[in-house]
């Protein structure tokens, strides 16, 4: 027999030791995971939906509703629960998705359309398959990648629309919207859910969880969060008792190993499982895990056969996270610390923790650390903070802060123009931002509570989120 050359043999011992390292390094990876999640625990297991249980799941794309939340779905609908879901976006700005599934052109605006078309096709068909009725699977058709945008005042009001740089409308395109023709800004937005909220008044929303990377998933979740605030300000009894979770996505390193292996469990990032977090897992039968993969496999636009994220998320089990409200007393300060998980090619400002205080005189003074340690010109640290009206919404203070100096801030009540609000910031250390009396929006204190939002960004590219959310106040006048 004759023997390979001596080259070839070397490559052979070469490739051989490469797998095994690699093999090796899946599986420390996916023991620490476990060392971390055994030592940190889980708060608890989460019982299957029961008969008659009204539940919503919102998804920011068509598929994460599978990625997230497939094997949920299924056990809901074998127990008799009433689900629905709702996709904010139809996804139409995956320029992955048009290159290799659609074999077209990127950045062609009716290739846009028809990608996006495609995948709200693909989500129907995924959900109908799960047993969902059709007019159980709501469609808000808003602008992929552009949810944020909508969040900020800029495009919150009608007078205000935004327009994606992708499909080039500034009013959704597609057949089979909430709102036909629906204008992209916030107020349209926060509307929509309302409607869909109302009509499904649900017991438990599933919503992309408030730490996921991606923009849109961490807007989704403002959103949805304002607007079940929102609801209740204007006296909707099921709001006021509703339990939110959050499902995770889009986290570097997660999930871990990165294999499609069903036998294998999903467990929360080490960064996001310290002694405040609140995780149950949903254990899934080997069949329910199984027909998810299915499922998942069926959103043939997105490439499943190449996409390792997507096939990794069909397990043995779902992980959600109980999304509380924070309760803050007059006067006092609280701290948030927001694990790193910069998105990659983004570069720009990282806000990595933020202590917050409410005042008497209505006024919100913050400290802001931020990395890297010099804010790039180009780069600014946004916070907002807003509340409610019964007949408006929302009211919104919003800080955009650069290095130094005064910072212009937007101030937006309901129809009123914007206009500066004074506010001092300084750069006290490196790194390090100082707000002084910035104003709370007006109503905030009759109210009690204010929902906030804290993100850096460059240009208008959000680099990593630090959404607080809703809270409340205690003490005080």
């Amino acid at each position: 027999m004759r023997r390979w050359p001596r080259w070839r043999q070397a490559l052979f011992v070469v490739a051989v030791v490469a797998g095994l390292l690699s093999a090796y390094s899946y599986a420390v990876s996916y023991q620490a995971w476990q060392r971390t999640l055994r030592a940190a625990g889980f708060a608890g297991e989460m019982a299957p939906p029961a008969k008659g249980e009204r539940i919503l799941v919102v998804a920011p794309h068509p598929d994460d509703e599978a990625l997230g939340c497939g094997g949920l779905i299924q056990q809901a609908v074998a127990n008799g629960a009433d689900v629905h879901v709702l996709l904010m976006t139809n996804g139409d700005a995956s320029q992955f998705a048009v290159v290799f599934g659609e074999r077209e052109m990127p950045w062609i605006p009716a290739n846009m359309v028809s990608l996006g078309k495609k995948r709200q096709d693909e989500s129907r068909g995924a959900m109908m398959k799960l047993g969902l009725p059709r007019d159980h699977i709501h469609f808000l058709g808003f602008p992929n990648n552009g949810l944020v945008a909508l969040w900020r005042p800029e495009h919150w009001l009608h007078s205000q629309l935004y327009r994606s740089p992708y499909t080039h409308f500034d009013h959704s395109p597609y057949a089979g919207d909430v709102t036909q023709d629906a204008p992209y800004c916030g107020e349209q937005v926060l509307s929509d859910l309302l409607a869909v909220l109302q009509q499904v008044r649900p017991e438990s929303i599933f919503v992309t969880h408030p730490r996921d990377v991606h923009p849109d998933h961490w807007a989704t979740s403002a959103f949805v969060g304002y607007a079940v605030a929102t609801a209740a300000v204007r006296g909707a009894d099921w709001a006021k008792t509703v339990r939110m979770w959050g499902y995770l996505i889009h986290w570097p390193n997660f999930p871990a190993p990165r294999r499609s292996k069903t036998a294998l469990e999903l467990l929360p990032p080490p960064e996001l499982s310290d002694e405040s977090a609140q995780w149950y897992r949903l254990p899934l039968t080997p069949e329910q895990a199984k027909r998810k993969m299915a499922d998942v496999r069926t959103y043939s636009s997105q490439e499943p056969r190449f996409d390792r994220l997507m096939l990794a998320f069909p397990r043995r089990d779902e992980i959600f996270e109980a999304l509380p409200v924070t309760t803050i007393g007059i006067g006092d300060t609280i701290h948030w610390r927001t694990p790193s998980a910069k998105r990659r090619g983004f570069g720009g400002v990282e806000v990595k923790s933020v202590r917050l205080r409410m005042d008497k005189d209505l006024t919100v003074q913050a400290e802001i650390e931020t990395a890297p340690k010099k804010i790039p010109s180009q780069g600014y640290v946004c916070l907002d903070v807003r509340t409610w009206d019964e007949k408006r919404a929302p009211v919104i203070t919003t800080l955009y802060m650069r290095a130094k100096g005064e910072s212009p801030a937007v101030r937006l009540e309901g129809e009123a123009p914007a206009r500066p609000v004074p506010a001092k910031v300084d750069e006290t250390q490196r790194g390090s931002l100082a707000v002084t009396r910035l104003p709370l929006p007006s109503g905030s204190m009759a109210r009690r509570e204010v929902f906030v939002t804290c993100f850096g960004s460059v240009k208008d590219k959000v680099t990593a989120p630090a959404v607080i959310g809703r809270v409340r106040f205690e003490g005080g006048k």
